[in-house]
């Protein structure tokens, strides 16, 4: 087991997911390679937590999705995403899903994003002005200030007016793993880590949920379970249980059914013990930074493979099979994830998503980009209302 040099603390943090209502489709080139025939488009969800320090009476969000009225974006987000979305559908706004959970505005203290990109960032001028942002370093000197100051801005002034904005500053002197670290509320229950590789700036979270486990928050630091999944100490195995699959598929599973996709695929199964992609090399990446996704993601395995360690990226499918969610169970955290067996439930699920004789897993969740019921042709044609 890996040592990750976590300190030692008996503070915790209560943490619920959300589903951000999303489903998005993308070409899977921007994001993994291999490139295979039947998995040219990734499905994606989109989950968002809310995390909760009990005695210190704080609550901040982290992530916000991607916002309903997008025609609000920046007019030079509304032309990258003409040019990058396959399928778009957002039925809810994250800050109206936390209300009708019963958690007014009022009482959140933050939005931390994990990086600027749409789909994480919400609609920021809609919670009050004492909600501060938080994001990591390079933020402000990259994206502040917004349009229509500056014409090409990926970010509206009005989303910054009035609210603070902090940066977090990383040290190399305080490490969690190999992943510069924060602690957020200053007593270990909840710690900001330095990921770099998709975008500038990009944080994930790890919220400890007992003294003695954690749950890790990966925002994008990839895009797919079978990025990081199998590795070294977590190797496929020779069957996947049936809780992992869709009705669909055979029930035990073998695995020698997927291995057959793997770029590195063997007649053994169980020597499968390295993950079936790797980042894109694409010259329209979805990843600033190739080399350092890579080496981010490589510590994310070391991470995953904790077994007091419950990673969650932001946009797995299989989660939002598997996660209480504060949508519908606001009752409901992730204090008991362990016991529940919540990792071993959502460790597999991915492979649902691979294809099968060349055919899709699964089809596109949405064709065409929808709002409202419907199909929106053009981005930058939507009338914004804020700016």
């Amino acid at each position: 087991m890996a040592n990750l040099n976590i300190p030692p603390s008996n503070s915790v943090v209560r943490l619920r997911a959300i589903d951000a209502e999303t489903q998005m489709c993308v070409s899977s080139k921007g994001f993994i390679q291999p490139t295979l025939r039947g998995f040219e488009i990734l499905n994606l969800t989109s989950i968002t937590f809310l995390v909760e320090h009990p005695q210190l009476h704080k609550k901040v969000l982290f992530d916000c999705g991607a916002r309903k009225d997008f025609e609000n974006f920046s007019p030079r987000i509304k032309e990258r995403l003409n040019l990058n979305v396959k399928g778009l559908r957002i039925e809810k706004d994250v800050h109206d899903i936390v209300q009708e959970a019963g958690v007014p505005l009022d009482e959140l203290d933050a939005m931390i994003w994990s990086h600027w990109h749409w789909d994480h960032h919400g609609a920021p001028e809609k919670y009050p002005q004492h909600v501060e942002v938080v994001v990591g370093q390079g933020f402000k000197e990259n994206f502040m200030p917004g349009y229509p100051t500056l014409p090409n801005a990926i970010f509206l002034d009005a989303n910054f007016e009035g609210r603070a904005v902090r940066e977090i500053n990383f040290s190399d002197e305080f490490k969690i793993g190999n992943f510069r670290a924060h602690d957020y509320f200053g007593d270990g229950s909840f710690y900001l880590l330095d990921t770099p590789g998709h975008a500038i700036g990009h944080m994930c979270g790890l919220a400890r949920t007992t003294p003695a486990t954690f749950v890790f928050l990966g925002g994008d630091i990839c895009h797919f379970g079978g990025s990081f999944r199998p590795s070294s100490k977590i190797a496929l195995p020779n069957q996947v249980p049936n809780e992992h699959l869709d009705s669909h598929l055979p029930h035990p599973c073998p695995c020698s059914m997927f291995t057959e996709v793997h770029p590195a695929g063997s007649s053994s199964p169980a020597s499968q013990t390295s993950p079936f992609f790797e980042v894109t090399s694409f010259a329209q990446s979805a990843y600033l930074n190739r080399e350092e996704a890579a080496r981010s993601i490589r510590e994310l395995q070391r991470f995953d493979e904790h077994p007091d360690i419950l990673v969650c990226i932001a946009h797995d499918p299989t989660l939002i099979k598997v996660l209480p969610f504060l949508n519908n169970q606001p009752e409901k955290d992730l204090k008991d994830w362990k016991e529940r067996g919540l990792k071993q439930k959502a460790q597999w699920g991915w492979l649902n998503e691979l294809p099968r004789n060349g055919k899709p897993g699964r089809e596109m969740y949405v064709e065409g980009v929808w709002k409202e019921g419907e199909m929106v042709e053009d981005f930058t044609k939507l009338k914004a209302t804020i700016y």
